[in-house]
């Protein structure tokens, strides 16, 4: 039996200051709830990380097909879908001859009173450069916002906002009134230029890699729709480098490259070379086109075979010869939301 030296009062506090003495928390009881508090934070934030990216890819792919409806809309009022500019301005003679010659047509189709008894391509040229564009600079990055976006309606002072083009078939490329009206309403803070006179559309931020896109045309050597032009025995496939600017010497690094999809290899087993005139190649959107942003890393692809040479056929189903790094794998396109979600 326990003895108290004190009064019966002083004993019953000591006995309740030991009962609340053993209630209280461990150093190891506090540090093991801490690293729990941590551990639970760290997975809510990871997911609410996943959440955000996912929500961002879904946001990117809900205008992609808004701009698929646009060009669809386009082709039902002018006849066929807009130019890509792909070749337009490439050393290449024969796919710069290609681009001028679908240039050439497609102006004299929309707008059949322009360069009325001269040629459209050099009056197009003419026109762009007087607006505040270079010419020489339309690829397949500023199709869809010069297209679906046409002008604006007065000379740009740092932000442009496409406005249409103007209504006079005479003389499209002009400011001022009246205006047709853009066929989609780009952000025009996602409107941005690499350099003077560029146009490009990023989507998200003036960061990253651009939207781009490519136009499928029937070839009249084969009759097949193709994304690329057949030379000879070979074929060239439509391409899209994007250079670093901040790169010393950005056009010798080709490592972020745009191309067409194909939708696996002709041939089960045994793969036919694409680059092969002659061979068939199955495209992804064989008759239409091609909408293709980077993905959330900003990154088209850089294939590279065992010669260190970028791999310019890429391919959409792992089963059948996919060749393809991590920066296809996120790419979002208006034939799906994510590749990686078509590798088998």
């Amino acid at each position: 039996m326990s003895r108290c030296v004190l009064s019966r009062r002083d004993c019953r506090v000591g006995s309740g200051s030991a009962a609340a003495a053993r209630s209280a928390f461990t150093l190891v009881e506090m540090l093991t709830v801490i690293v729990i508090i941590g551990i639970l934070a760290g997975l809510i934030s990871a997911a609410a990380i996943y959440a955000r990216a996912r929500a961002r890819e879904a946001a990117i792919y809900t205008q992609i097909k808004q701009l698929e409806a646009s060009l669809m809309q386009y082709k039902n009022e002018y006849g066929e879908f807009p130019p890509d500019f792909w070749g337009l301005n490439d050393p290449n003679a024969a796919l710069q001859q290609k681009a001028q010659q679908d240039l050439r047509r497609h102006l004299r189709k929309r707008w059949p009173k322009y360069a009325a008894g001269g040629d459209p391509v050099v009056q197009f040229a003419a026109d762009l450069t007087a607006a505040g564009l270079d010419p020489t600079k339309l690829d397949p990055a500023s199709a869809l916002v010069f297209w679906l976006g046409g002008l604006p309606e007065e000379a740009p002072s740092g932000i442009w906002k496409p406005a249409g083009f103007h209504a006079d078939e005479e003389h499209p490329f002009q400011f001022g009134q009246p205006r047709t009206g853009p066929m989609f309403e780009f952000d025009p803070k996602k409107i941005t230029n690499d350099a003077v006179g560029v146009l490009r559309y990023y989507m998200e931020a003036p960061t990253g890699s651009p939207l781009v896109y490519f136009r499928a045309q029937r070839d009249p050597s084969n009759g097949r729709f193709e994304y690329g032009l057949i030379s000879g025995t070979a074929f060239l496939p439509m391409s899209y480098v994007h250079f670093n600017d901040a790169d010393p010497d950005p056009k010798a690094n080709r490592s972020n490259i745009a191309v067409p999809y194909l939708d696996g290899d002709p041939q089960a087993g045994v793969p036919a070379d694409p680059a092969v005139a002659a061979n068939k190649r199955d495209w992804r959107n064989p008759e239409t086109f091609q909408i293709i942003h980077p993905g959330l890393d900003g990154i088209f692809g850089n294939s590279r075979n065992a010669s260190g040479n970028v791999v310019l056929f890429r391919f959409t189903i792992s089963g059948q010869g996919f060749s393809a790094d991590g920066g296809d794998f996120d790419n979002i396109t208006n034939f799906a939301p994510k590749l990686e979600s078509e590798i088998q």
